[in-house]
């Protein structure tokens, strides 16, 4: 929460720092709306899939975050974003035999940071043709880089326990909370009276992680658990050892019994709808030097009057 604090202060104050040169070229924002996991946990009923053919649905949750833009110019520019995005799974709402068996799930609570840049392959800045450029129309892609904080947890009994420090595969270095992100994806925004922009945008972020779920290698032993909340966690198949679906594949869940799968790394899958303010600054003569943020002029009708 702290380093979340941070980043947004850092954000405010590169706001401020800007506001007083900017013309039209920046804008603030917030934005909302869903995230989903990739990994070994859940999923689908058949065999394990790639990608978001294995994406349970009914495990979406929320994200929710703040960014600042600038344009560079007319086909480009640089965001810079903050989110919060909530990652869940549950082995025990599949039919998969085998991850019903392993009974596993996790919840990861994440933050990141990153910074983005769009291409904008559809420009329309003049909607309606009116000659004003009062209504703006763009899509764009976007690629980036950024890191973010990964804190798989799960349950036993009421109480929600971090995984990493439990180390449940008995790793000889724990992975680190701290981890690499690279989102891609496509977006779109409209711009009323060139300063309201309502946006919406959907992004995949590959990771270099495979332990968003905490789940990745093999079963350890027991025994090198000195934890006892770590004994009980690292393998929970026994729980549903008497259900039919599990009965003849508890056994295997032993010592060198395969947990997960190394060969395929984590990732997740943002989905947003955005508001932003466009920053008109202090210059005035942002329309004449920098026109094309709004397209080419069109004679006397196509002036743009700042």
């Amino acid at each position: 929460m702290l380093r979340c604090r941070t980043i947004l202060s850092a954000l405010a104050l590169t706001l401020f720092t800007v506001t007083g040169n900017a013309q039209y070229a920046w804008d603030i924002g917030v934005q909302g709306g869903f995230a989903n996991y990739l990994g070994e946990i859940g999923g689908g009923d058949g065999e394990a899939r790639d990608w978001i053919v294995d994406m349970k649905l009914d495990q979406t949750r929320w994200n929710s975050g703040v960014f600042i833009r600038y344009r560079a110019d007319y086909n480009f520019a640089l965001n810079f974003t903050v989110n919060y995005a909530r990652l869940q799974g549950a082995d025990s709402l599949v039919g998969n035999p085998n991850r019903f068996t392993r009974n596993l799930h996790f919840r990861n609570d994440i933050f990141e940071a990153v910074l983005l840049g769009e291409y904008y392959f559809f420009n329309q800045p003049d909607v309606g043709r009116t000659g004003r450029y009062l209504l703006d129309l763009k899509a764009y892609f976007f690629a980036g880089a950024g890191v973010f904080y990964n804190n798989p947890k799960a349950r036993l009994g009421n109480t929600w326990y971090a995984l990493q420090p439990l180390n449940t595969e008995n790793l000889e270095s724990p992975y680190s909370k701290i981890q690499p992100t690279f989102p891609v994806g496509i977006g779109m925004f409209y711009t009323f009276s060139r300063l309201h922009r309502f946006g919406w945008k959907f992004g995949w972020r590959y990771t270099l992680t495979d332990y968003i779920d905490d789940v990745s290698t093999v079963y350890p032993s027991k025994t090198v658990f000195t934890d006892q909340i770590a004994a009980q966690l690292y393998n929970r198949s026994h729980e549903v050892a008497d259900n039919p679906l599990a009965s003849e594949l508890a056994q295997y869940f032993t010592v060198g019994g395969i947990r997960g799968n190394p060969d395929a790394l984590d990732s997740y899958l943002l989905t947003s709808f955005s508001y932003s303010y466009v920053i008109r600054g202090k210059s005035r003569s942002f329309g004449r030097r920098k026109n094309y943020l709004y397209g080419r002029r069109r004679g006397r009708m196509g002036k743009a009057k700042f």
